[in-house]
């Protein structure tokens, strides 16, 4: 079915001060009708992914989305219509969200996904719920590591090497340090591996060694198709790439997964957002 021609369509994520997101039920008399998605729709002609995005938030919703920022591209193929879904991300908007095309929308938290749930929509709730600020340990020992947890705020743990065989010592920690997730690299055992809630291929690691549903890989613009199909969680980006520089923006036009920066030392979330970065890497 590769051979249909793709429609190009503007999905908005639309992101509450709570951390909501806003999603519509789809109205009568269209395709799945009764089913959940994102707000958005099709490219006019000659018409930008972020122009279609506040145009449909205006028709759809009446209100004005000032600025977007990319995320994620997914194609999808539902058995009417093969579509390449353009997700962007908005956490600022003017006006009262309303109804203007008989749909029926709310805020839900990433925890609440409501159902039925059109399938290319899935994905994006997987995401909204894994950390965003992640600490991977290669060398540090362990009260320099509880120190920077507490003091930085992070939400995801990446044990790697020798570290990864505290991975039961952390988890005991990890509800008062606020750690959502904790990862190994693609080094440890298969049994660690299993234990964990994640595996992180790092540099000159393969995908091959993974024994885990959920991992994270390199991103690699050669590779976003073998990404997308192999069910990884989200990419990491080169040290070496800075974000807005062109090397980012390519990443950015076709990334299947959200992409992770590993060379910033920060702790607002808000610097990265307008870029499209989903999160940061911070290494010790």
């Amino acid at each position: 079915m590769t051979d249909r021609a793709e429609t190009l369509v503007a999905c908005v994520v639309l992101i509450d001060e709570q951390g909501r997101c806003l999603l519509n039920s789809r109205p009568e008399g269209k395709v799945y009708a009764g089913w959940w998605e994102f707000p958005g729709g099709k490219l006019e002609a000659m018409e930008t992914v972020e122009e279609a995005a506040r145009r449909e938030m205006k028709e759809e919703l009446g209100i004005v989305v000032p600025n977007t920022s990319p995320w994620v591209t997914l194609v999808y193929d539902y058995p009417h219509a093969r579509v390449r879904l353009h997700f962007v991300r908005a956490w600022q908007w003017m006006g009262q969200p309303r109804a203007l095309e008989k749909q029926t929308f709310g805020f839900f938290s990433a925890q609440e996904c409501p159902s039925p749930l059109l399938q290319a929509s899935e994905p994006i709730f997987k995401w909204l719920q894994m950390p965003k600020h992640w600490l991977k340990v290669k060398n540090a020992d362990d009260a320099f590591v509880e120190t920077t947890l507490k003091d930085r705020h992070f939400d995801g743990l990446i044990l790697c090497g020798n570290q990864s065989e505290k991975l039961t010592q952390w988890r005991r920690k990890a509800q008062d340090l606020g750690i959502k997730e904790i990862w190994v690299d693609a080094g440890a055992s298969r049994v660690l591996q299993q234990s964990a809630d994640g595996v992180f291929v790092d540099e000159g690691q393969t995908f091959e060694t993974v024994s885990h549903k959920r991992f994270a890989v390199k991103a690699d613009n050669d590779k976003w198709d073998w990404i997308a199909q192999s069910g990884a969680l989200f990419a990491w980006v080169d040290p070496s790439i800075r974000v807005a520089s062109s090397a980012w923006l390519r990443l950015m036009s076709q990334n299947s997964v959200p992409l992770f920066l590993t060379n910033v030392k920060i702790n607002d979330e808000c610097l990265l957002r307008p870029h499209g970065a989903h999160g940061w890497i911070e290494t010790i």
